[in-house]
């Protein structure tokens, strides 16, 4: 060996220690790639190759036995991707490429040709980068929840002026282009576009542009209001960051004072601790149980900053424990994935002992697998509205003059005695309809004034002579309904009835005079079998009137020869199920009426009975019977088809026409068959008909008899794109807690309410409540019953968008509809 070969050698040995002793690995292939040397370190990162990584070992093989080696591990996944993004970087000049060891750890692997036509590889591991990474994303996405889940628009840019993060919010209110989404976007280009649109008002935009540019950059912290280019008022906040650049919250204010004014509006409550917001913040860390509870969110419930820790159980704990069971099940549902968002209205413990309302909403955070390991929201204080609801609802559903409830509210306990008894036989209830005699003659003598003292006094003997869960209700003038729970037959409804009696016989004092009154009652019993309650009101009506004619001052059970019919129930029930072989059923169709365009945006589907020898059979004793008797299952498929194979007939006939909805009442029966969905699909099967435009409308008391079982039901239905209403709405009134947990497109409001707006102020105000709440949950709103220009007017005003009633068209037949739709007419 000469000096040279043997300096060589030397060189080599001590480069070979040297890379030896560093943390990154080496190796060398030849021309044919196979293993020419390697660096002790390159073990390190494969020691399964440790028998197989020798001189004149293959490349290709090496590869081989590494994605083995990672098949059986828990990287399986990854093992063939692996093999062709590294394949693919070594027949590159020269490729880089990260990926998993089987060990778990990362490497990246920079893998180079070099002059003599072999290769050299160098291998890094980069664990650490790639978790700092890791915790960059995570924290990112928790972020961009956390400003997703408030309502103003956001902000912020860095020391250089460029755009670091937002919400769409932000966007939204701004009216910016989605091209302008985008890290490192400058500050002047946005302020620019802005001013060019005429956001900030009027003179030359660059100059406006400047202007604003200055404030931004040179401003301390700053809070203005302003309006935009559509005349909304605008609230900006602008507060710098501590290592420079600045954050730039924005408001729409324009609705703040009437919604503080009437319903303390909920949705601007939400805002960043920075920005000052005044709603509660809430960060809850699933994986260790703590909760971070903002300052505000103490103070909301009366609690300085140290009173309150940071376990789950300080939020939890306080909730009110009718309200627990439900917060737990909304929480859960969007823990899992079933709901989109966590909403949840419930009553939170104040420092005090009392109780106040509070609007919580938050979003979860979750790791790739789907998994919520973070959620983060806000709480706001919504008892000032809960007390305006409560108290609009109260007014709506009771009597102004007594304080007894009313038609309304009766008709709704007397249908959820229906359904107890229904499920309980044993659970038998009378309905008692009572006229006080001679009010006339009071009326006319004293006056109105005393008339009204003697029906209060009247009122309160009513209530007080009868059982604890009993309920007394006015009819209006002199007329009283009463529901007798747990009366076993009619007699003993007229005994009740004679006791009330005595009660009554006793002489009123009014105005210094002792007044004495009789009333006539009449009695129905559940016993007969009544499918609506409705139906045994107006029976005891009936008996009442008999009453009358039988002197005054008695009580008199009802008897269904009273009807005037000698049609019996058996009879009627054999006539409807002929009617549908005989083709006696037909549909009616009622307009329903954009009130924002006067157009007609679709009708709704009526089943009409003509019998062969009574004619017109109302609905309300047919529908009933079908009810009871399982055929509502068969009219309603009937109904449903029919009723879009129409539908599909007009849009052909009048394709200028705009697309037209059809919405079909579904029974309760009906609702909860376990296999609506099926048979739903099957009456559309054929028909052509797009889903998105039939609308099945439920009752409130049908959803509400199993509301777990109807939120799966309705999912069902929404999956087909079809849309569902809250039919009545407003008489099942125990359900507007529930109600943003249903997956519903319009509520239709009870005609009651919309008949008497013009008279009663409360039903004025019930209206424009639930018309506000619709709003507010993003929901359509359609009034039922609307027969005055009157009426018309008032809904417009206060926001429906949608109504329908005898003002525009009664119910019509296809011929009536097709003239209708001919004249095109507007509202």
């Amino acid at each position: 060996m000469t000096m040279a070969d043997n300096s060589r050698s030397q060189s080599a040995a001590f480069a070979g220690s040297v890379l030896d002793a560093i943390d990154d690995g080496f190796l060398q292939l030849d021309r044919d790639d196979r293993v020419v040397w390697f660096s002790a370190p390159v073990l390190a990162f494969f020691p399964h190759l440790a028998d197989r990584l020798i001189p004149g070992a293959a490349f290709s093989a090496l590869v081989d036995l590494d994605v083995a080696a990672k098949r059986e591990t828990s990287f399986k996944t990854d093992a063939e991707t692996w093999r062709a993004r590294r394949m693919a970087a070594h027949g590159q000049p020269r490729g880089t490429v990260d990926g998993r060891l089987s060990t778990g750890r990362w490497v990246r692997v920079t893998d180079h040709a070099t002059e003599d036509g072999g290769r050299l590889i160098q291998y890094r591991d980069v664990t650490e980068e790639h978790n700092e990474l890791d915790e960059a994303a995570r924290f990112t996405l928790f972020l961009q929840g956390t400003l997703e889940t408030i309502s103003q628009g956001i902000c912020a840019f860095d020391a250089d002026w460029r755009l670091l993060t937002w919400n769409s919010h932000f966007f939204d209110l701004m009216g910016l282009p989605a091209s302008f989404a985008s890290v490192g976007m400058p500050m002047s280009d946005i302020i620019h576009h802005l001013a060019d649109q005429g956001e900030y008002g009027d003179g030359d935009p660059a100059d406006r542009a400047a202007e604003i540019l200055k404030m931004i950059r040179t401003t301390k912290g700053t809070v203005y209001e302003r309006p935009n280019r559509d005349g909304r008022l605008m609230e900006v906040r602008i507060r710098p960051m501590h290592d420079a650049g600045v954050v730039i919250v924005y408001e729409d204010i324009s609705d703040r004072q009437e919604a503080q004014r009437a319903l303390k509006q909920s949705e601007e409550r939400y805002a960043l601790a920075a920005a000052g917001s005044n709603d509660g913040l809430w960060d809850w860390d699933l994986a260790t149980n703590s909760i971070y509870l903002s300052t505000r969110w103490k103070q909301m419930l009366g609690h300085v900053e140290q009173e309150i820790g940071d376990g789950a159980e300080e939020w939890f704990s306080r909730i009110h424990p009718e309200d627990v069971q439900r917060v737990t099940a909304q929480l859960d549902a969007h823990l899992s994935g079933a709901v989109g968002n966590f909403e949840s209205e419930h009553r939170v413990r104040h420092r005090d002992g009392t109780y106040r309302w509070m609007l919580v909403r938050g979003l979860g955070v979750r790791d790739t697998s789907g998994h919520a390991y973070r959620i983060a929201g806000s709480m706001t204080d919504i008892t000032d509205r809960k007390r305006v609801e409560e108290q609009s609802i109260h007014d709506a559903l009771h009597d102004n003059l007594t304080g007894l409830p009313n038609r309304t509210l009766f008709l709704e306990r007397v249908r959820q005695a229906l359904a107890r008894f229904r499920r309980n036989p044993s659970a038998c209830f009378g309905v008692v309809y009572l006229d006080l005699d001679r009010f006339k003659v009071v009326n006319e003598s004293l006056g109105h004034i005393h008339g009204d003292d003697l029906i209060i006094a009247a009122a309160r003997r009513l209530e007080h002579n009868l059982k604890f869960g009993d309920t007394v209700a006015r009819l209006g003038g002199d007329e009283f309904a009463m529901l007798l729970e747990d009366v076993s037959d009619k007699g003993e409804s007229i005994g009740v009835c004679d006791m009330l009696q005595k009660a009554l016989a006793s002489p009123f004092s009014l105005s210094g005079k002792e007044i004495f009154t009789t009333a006539s009652m009449g009695a129905a019993h559940s016993s007969e079998g009544y499918g609506r309650p409705e139906d045994i009101l107006r029976d005891a009506e009936l008996a009442m009137y008999k009453a009358k004619e039988l002197g005054k001052a008695q009580a008199v059970a009802f008897n269904p020869n009273m009807r005037g019919t000698t049609v019996t129930p058996l009879g009627m029930e054999t006539d409807l199920r002929r009617a549908i072989e005989r083709g006696e059923l037909t549909l009616r169709f009622q307009p329903i009426i954009s009130l924002g365009t006067g157009r007609i945006q679709g009708f709704e589907a009526l089943a009409r009975w003509t019998h062969s020898k009574r004619g017109e059979v109302p609905p309300s004793d047919f529908i009933p019977l079908a009810e009871e008797t399982g055929m509502i299952v068969e009219i309603g498929q009937w109904v449903l088809r029919t009723a879009c194979e129409q539908t599909v007939g007009w849009r052909n006939k009048f394709p200028k026409a705009e697309p037209l909805e059809i919405s079909v009442n579904l029974s309760s029966r009906q609702f909860h068959q376990y296999d609506l969905v099926r048979m739903v699909t099957n009456s559309l099967e054929g028909t052509g008909m797009d889903p998105s435009y039939l609308k099945l409308e439920i009752t409130e008391s049908a959803l509400m008899e199993n509301a777990h079982l109807s939120a799966q039901m309705l999912n069902d239905l929404k999956s087909l794109q079809i849309q569902v209403c809250v039919d009545d709405f407003g008489t099942g009134y125990s359900s507007l807690s529930y109600l943003h947990t249903f997956p519903i497109d319009t509520l239709k409001i009870d005609k009651s309410f919309v008949q008497d707006m013009g008279r009663n102020r409360h039903n004025l105000e019930i209206v424009r409540t639930i018309a506000l709440l619709a709003q507010n949950l993003r929901l359509d709103v359609i009034a039922e019953g609307v027969e005055t220009p009157e009426q018309l007017a008032q809904l417009r005003a206060i926001g429906c968008g949608f109504a329908q009633g005898f003002l525009f068209s009664p119910p019509l037949d296809v011929a009536g509809v097709e003239r209708l739709l001919s004249e095109n007419r507007s509202w």
